[in-house]
């Protein structure tokens, strides 16, 4: 019975990761230390939103004069409304940059892998009227010479055997 190698000869090690170059490794840590900064700062704002709301809404169910805290989320609430109009701006003309991309990208394909495909086209064009050239100009005739010579070798032979058993008949 042949040994077998073992398993882990034969899938590969997919737990071994590369060594990391320094800068990767720098580049990994700021990338993890700006998630990790960026994650507090949004934790912090939505609590500090949420006890903003629970203050305004005590104040406005009291019905007192509006409390700091409900002062506070109508200019949060007015700077949302300013930001996302302004984010939606941003998105549209993000939008028309990219239908412009898109435009230059069916330009470039009309305009330089159409006339690349059409070259390709008359490259196979000339390696199909080439083979059949040297098909028939080169490989028919040799085929036909083979045919021929082996035919006249196959007669030879046939007079020499028929010569031979003659000579053989004649010794008798």
């Amino acid at each position: 019975m042949e040994a077998q190698p073992p398993v882990s000869a034969k899938v590969p090690d997919l737990e071994a990761p590369a060594e990391l170059s320094p800068a990767e490794l720098r580049a990994r840590r700021w990338l993890i230390t700006g998630l990790v900064v960026a994650g507090l700062f949004l934790v912090g704002l939505i609590a500090l939103l949420v006890f903003l709301s629970i203050d305004a809404y005590q104040a406005a169910y009291v019905g007192g004069p509006p409390s700091a805290g409900s002062v506070v989320v109508g200019l949060l609430r007015d700077a949302a409304i300013i930001f996302v109009a302004f984010e939606t701006l941003i998105i549209g003309l993000l939008l028309i940059v990219l239908m412009l991309q898109v435009q230059s990208l069916i330009v470039l394909l009309r305009d330089e892998i159409r006339p690349m495909l059409e070259a390709v086209d008359e490259t196979l064009a000339t390696v199909r009227g080439t083979t059949k050239f040297v098909s028939h100009n080169v490989v028919s005739p040799v085929i036909k010479w083979s045919g021929y010579l082996s035919g006249l070798q196959r007669i030879v032979r046939e007079i020499g055997g028929l010569l031979e058993s003659g000579k053989k008949h004649d010794n008798q």
